[in-house]
């Protein structure tokens, strides 16, 4: 249930008389599912396939406070901070780690500032089939990762330092354009070499997107781009990257729905030609009684550019799972994962089979192993 309190009870830091109109709310999602992973079948043969394990993962979850105050003459001032959650073990990160902003809506939209959830990130999740786009079936096992990796890619990842512009809807039209300041994202792979992540620091980038939603379909897209800079510590002779994502759903009344998401990202080079895959994902969701039947397929084809084609650089991802409402809240769930490689690639879940828990992300197999899993467990959102 959403609370709604008054601000001066959880902040004595204003006057009452600045707190009087402000409402603030409340709400989170704790999810938790137990885990079984494994990835054989490496190139290299057993020794350096991963084992077995298991683990209980927290699957994004998160606290949040987000609060309005009218301004008069149509004009609101906004704000939110979300902290992620991690219920396996108690570690939490920094607060605001999440979705956290400030900004002004009115007719005119709406402007913020902060740590944003940019059209690229935002397009990737609304096409996942999962519930909450979150666990080992999630669609960014594979998109934007440049041949292999595991944790979410340079694009999906959320934009610090950043501003945005978000359009009131128009007709069932939005549109959002951003921009980053000083970007850092961990998850940038240089899958020419050896599919390391690499640290991003002292970038700038901007990125828009463009949505309509009416009656039973949705249509969108976005672009991302962020620039390197020469003092950053990215991987050597890199300029840029950058994303361009559309998407689709279509509802078939209240039985199913399915959907398509086409990503091409690119990683630029001095003096010569790109970096670039294609990687595609196609899902359906049919509801029985109280629950709902998932699927999900994605394919990332072989690299091409950039220092020359890298074959064998691909991966399919096959998704398939059982969703049951117990009530408008809460959910169990039941999915089986697998990444079929190529004997080059390695891309990997979200969190990746080898790590321990939701704190840690890294693969630790040799590419041409397999990943797959099997993960049970329950969301309840407040």
């Amino acid at each position: 249930m959403q609370k709604k309190i008054i601000a001066l009870a959880v902040a004595g830091l204003a006057s009452t008389a600045a707190f009087a109109q402000t409402n603030v709310t409340i709400y989170g999602v704790a999810d938790a599912t137990y885990d079984y992973v494994s990835a054989p079948g490496s190139r290299a043969g057993g020794a350096t396939d991963f084992k077995a394990r298991s683990r209980v993962t927290s699957n994004s979850s998160y606290i949040g406070f987000k609060g309005v105050e009218d301004l008069g003459n149509g004009l609101k001032a906004v704000f939110q901070f979300e902290n992620g959650l991690n219920t396996e073990n108690g570690a939490a990160g920094a607060w605001n780690n999440r979705d956290s902003y400030v900004g002004l809506a009115g007719g005119f939209g709406t402007v913020v500032m902060g740590n944003l959830t940019g059209p690229t990130r935002a397009l990737g999740a609304k096409l996942d089939i999962n519930a909450g786009a979150t666990g080992i079936g999630m669609n960014n096992a594979l998109i934007g990762k440049f041949g292999g990796g595991s944790g979410a890619s340079h694009f999906d990842q959320r934009l610090n330092n950043a501003v945005a512009y978000v359009s009131p809807n128009m007709g069932g039209f939005t549109g959002v354009i951003g921009y980053t300041a000083g970007y850092t994202a961990s998850g940038l792979v240089g899958a020419e070499t050896n599919g390391a992540d690499s640290t991003i620091r002292g970038n700038t980038g901007w990125t828009l997107g463009a949505n309509f939603e009416g009656g039973p379909v949705y249509v969108g897209y976005a672009y991302t781009r962020v620039e390197q800079d020469a003092a950053a510590n990215g991987p050597a002779g890199v300029t840029m990257w950058d994303d361009h994502r559309v998407g689709a759903i279509f509802k078939i009344g209240s039985v199913a729905q399915i959907g398509a998401l086409w990503d091409q990202h690119k990683q630029g080079y001095a003096g010569r030609s790109p970096l670039q895959q294609d990687v595609f994902y196609v899902n359906a969701k049919v509801n029985v009684g109280k629950g709902a039947i998932i699927g999900q397929f994605g394919q990332a084809n072989d690299l091409r550019g950039g220092l020359g084609a890298v074959d064998h650089t691909g991966a399919r991802h096959y998704t398939l799972g059982y969703e049951h409402s117990l009530s408008k809240r809460t959910t169990l769930k039941a999915v089986y994962s697998m990444i079929n490689n190529q004997q080059n690639a390695s891309y990997d879940f979200l969190y990746g089979v080898s790590a321990a828990n939701s704190t840690a992300t890294a693969n630790a197999f040799s590419a041409g192993a397999d990943p797959r899993g099997l993960s049970v467990g329950i969301r309840h959102a407040f």
